[in-house]
């Protein structure tokens, strides 16, 4: 009883050395999104916010992309270091980071020369386009830092090296919030310098990340890849889920957006875009505990510690749903207080900013708990569930009940959609959670 108790602190202590730094870099990397929106909605106007939602979903590609690759190969990678491999751990790392070059080149080059073509396919109506393309031109060419960056952000994590991948996430966003500060709201430059400050951001975190290596910290080590055609194939099967998951935001966004254009015009998608700003922080928050978690998870899996796992998982849920529930909470009750200071003095765009917030948030309880549910059969490697739930959760419930409430009930209820869906994404994860581990007790 003793042992087990001990045990219990010892996994307690680990939960909060790994989950603490991950939810502070996630969280200030929010908290600078939100800043971000504010001083473009004050330095430039509510119509460059508009811009950036636009595009956002080109941005989001790129990090679906990058956690197909990264995630993936972390949960491979802690398998084969809790097996005591660590020659193969390393080459799996190695692997991932040449495939994370060679994607962000491609990405880099493709927003770049097609830049005018996306932003019209994501929905840019004639008041929208002009920014949307000016600011896709200079983020666009960050796509490659940005994949390396991300990769680079997991790996170190899994490294036993947390701190540092929380200070990168820190002061990557301090300095980006500094230089949009003195560019936007003092020197008064346009949308394209909002891009750049970005760009200058992740590579402040992509040095802190590469010092990793640089001085030795860890075990990894950054050599030539022997690549395995088996080995890539089990990295994308294991990240495809994270990947799905991460492009379910791109996904009901672009489909909000033009649910929300065709109804409200600009002012609804200014409005949504604020509302996005807002929620990154509790979406930021509960990936940050899914992350965090997930290399003592991959970890006790590879050394087939179910006791330790499920003691993990269940760690995780708790604290999502708490986390959540007190952010919702702050939302819906101080709405039409946050929404004025994206904006200067447009009452019609506070009123329906503080309108969407006192629906749209609710679903971020049930997204909590479908994300541990998620990261639970990635790290089992039960890839079909995994991938079924993220899939979904792209291309699922919530466009359904989007088109039923435009076509049908005439818009009744749009904000409600994403918790209607999120909701049914909830249901059926967790039917699949307890029947899975119903059978791994008997």
């Amino acid at each position: 009883m003793l042992n087990k108790i001990l045990d219990m602190k010892h996994i307690n202590k680990q939960f909060s050395r790994y989950v603490i730094p991950s939810v502070i870099g996630m969280l200030v990397q929010a908290l600078y999104v939100i800043l971000d929106g504010v001083i473009v909605g004050q330095g430039i106007g509510e119509v460059a916010l508009g811009a950036i939602n636009i595009v956002f979903p080109f941005s989001m590609l790129v990090i679906a992309l990058a956690m197909l690759i990264a995630v993936g190969g972390a949960n491979v990678y802690s398998f084969h270091k809790g097996q005591g491999e660590a020659e193969k751990a390393n080459n799996i790392f190695c692997q991932c980071l040449a495939l994370a070059v060679m994607i962000g080149i491609v990405l880099a080059l493709t927003g770049f020369f097609f830049r005018e073509r996306i932003s019209i396919f994501l929905g840019a109506n004639e008041e929208l386009l002009v920014p949307a393309v000016a600011y896709l031109k200079w983020s666009a060419p960050f796509s490659l830092i940005q994949m390396v960056t991300f990769g680079l952000s997991v790996f170190v994590r899994n490294d036993n090296n947390p701190k540092i991948a929380m200070l990168g996430s820190v002061f990557g966003a301090v300095i980006n919030a500094a230089l949009d500060i003195i560019f936007i709201l003092v020197l008064h430059y346009g949308i394209e310098v909002a891009a750049i400050t970005n760009g200058i951001g992740m590579g402040i975190e992509f040095l802190f990340y590469i010092s990793h290596f640089i001085f030795n910290k860890g075990s990894l080590r950054i050599r030539k890849p022997i690549f395995h055609l088996g080995e890539i194939k089990r990295v994308l099967s294991n990240g495809m889920a994270s990947s799905l998951m991460e492009f379910s935001v791109p996904a009901f966004t672009f489909s909000y957006n033009l649910a929300v254009v065709q109804i409200t015009g600009t002012l609804g998608v200014s409005a949504y875009s604020i509302v996005g700003y807002v929620c990154s922080i509790i979406n930021m928050v509960v990936m940050g505990v899914a992350q965090g978690v997930q290399p003592l998870m991959s970890l006790y899996h590879g050394q087939n510690e179910k006791k330790g796992f499920s003691y993990v998982y269940h760690l995780g849920v708790i604290t999502n749903i708490t986390a959540s529930v007190i952010l919702v909470a702050i939302c819906v009750i101080f709405g039409e207080n946050i929404a004025p200071l994206f904006h200067t003095g447009n009452t019609a765009l506070t009123s329906l900013t503080a309108y969407m917030l006192s629906q749209y948030p609710f679903a971020y309880i049930f997204i909590g708990i479908t994300l541990m549910n998620i990261l639970y059969f990635q790290t089992m490697e039960r890839n079909i569930y995994a991938t079924l739930l993220s899939f979904l959760r792209c291309l699922g419930f919530v466009q359904i009940f989007l088109l039923l409430s435009v076509f049908v009930f005439h818009a009744k209820g749009i904000y409600l959609t994403f918790l209607a869906g999120e909701l049914c994404h909830f249901i059926i994860s967790q039917t699949l959670v307890r029947r899975t581990m119903k059978r791994s007790m008997t």
